[in-house]
């Protein structure tokens, strides 16, 4: 079974990141995800990074856990997260504007 690295370790960039607080972590399953409040640049953040990046599933070593999964996004061979504005955030809670009607619909239709 794949090895990933869990949400509580991924601390890069180094510079950036001060603390991690998981809100969630799907563990190293194909298609799971981790969510987390970040400490970034002194910045409370949410941040989300795949688990296992679907390249590395051609890894044997990686999928049998000998190398452990850097996920997506990485940097240099470290994990690292994808830092989601607020303004997005912002807008993914309240119905009624563009961006949630959007993600509605496609979820709709990809029931």
């Amino acid at each position: 079974m794949p090895i990933h690295h869990p949400a509580s370790t991924v601390l890069s960039p180094k510079d950036c990141v001060n603390s991690v607080a998981p809100i969630y972590d799907g563990g190293p399953i194909q298609g799971e995800y981790s969510v987390a409040i970040i400490d970034w640049q002194g910045r409370e953040c949410i941040g989300i990074r795949w688990n296992i990046n679907e390249r590395e599933l051609d890894s044997q070593d990686k999928v049998s856990g000998k190398v452990t999964c850097m996920g997506e996004p990485n940097s240099r061979g470290y994990p690292t997260w994808f830092i989601i504005p607020d303004a997005f955030l912002t807008a993914l809670s309240h119905r009624g504007n563009n961006i949630s009607e959007k993600i509605k619909e496609y979820l709709e239709k990809n029931k």
